[in-house]
């Protein structure tokens, strides 16, 4: 098992670049465009809308009678990063093969219903810093019935430590 360290920063990075950013606000205009919900729909919240960031979301659905999420969708430029997919499983499989907390970290985000941040480190390969961007969404499922959502994304980040 490899070891990372991950941390929730209370917000985004002063220095953290416009991509970012512009992310994080399209979430917000989104939940905005219906304020009677908790996150944004997906119906508003759309693939086109997501089109800059599209190869680099992943999409964890949360999974009530298993008090778990599953890995709906992995984003394209992680898989082809780390050479495999995690599609259909566990983020429990993640955190036991990287040492993450990344479970703990939808849970988290979930449970807020506000987008969320975390700074990580893979210690197998100290050159790999990332920002962690979690957003809650809400999608519908055949039946119309709600299912919950995060979508992850991951962009690189050295996070610059105040001593």
């Amino acid at each position: 098992m490899a070891e990372t360290t991950d941390f929730e920063l209370d917000e985004l990075p002063e220095n953290i670049g416009l991509h970012v950013t512009d992310l994080v606000r399209v979430w917000h205009e989104a939940r905005a465009e219906d304020p009677e919900q908790i996150v944004p729909s997906r119906d508003i919240l759309t693939a086109e809308r997501l089109r800059p960031w599209i190869d680099d979301i992943t999409i964890y659905e949360y999974m009530p009678l298993k008090e778990d999420f599953v890995v709906r969708i992995d984003a394209p430029s992680i898989v082809a990063l780390n050479g495999e997919s995690f599609q259909r499983a566990s983020p429990r499989e993640i955190d036991m093969k990287y040492g993450s907390c990344l479970t703990a970290a939808l849970f988290n985000t979930m449970m807020c219903g506000q987008p969320t941040f975390y700074h990580v480190t893979l210690a197998v390969r100290a050159d790999q810093h990332w920002l962690r961007v979690l957003l809650p969404v809400r999608t519908r499922n055949r039946d119309g019935y709600p299912v919950d959502q995060i979508l992850g994304i991951r962009f690189d980040y050295e996070y610059q430590y105040d001593i």
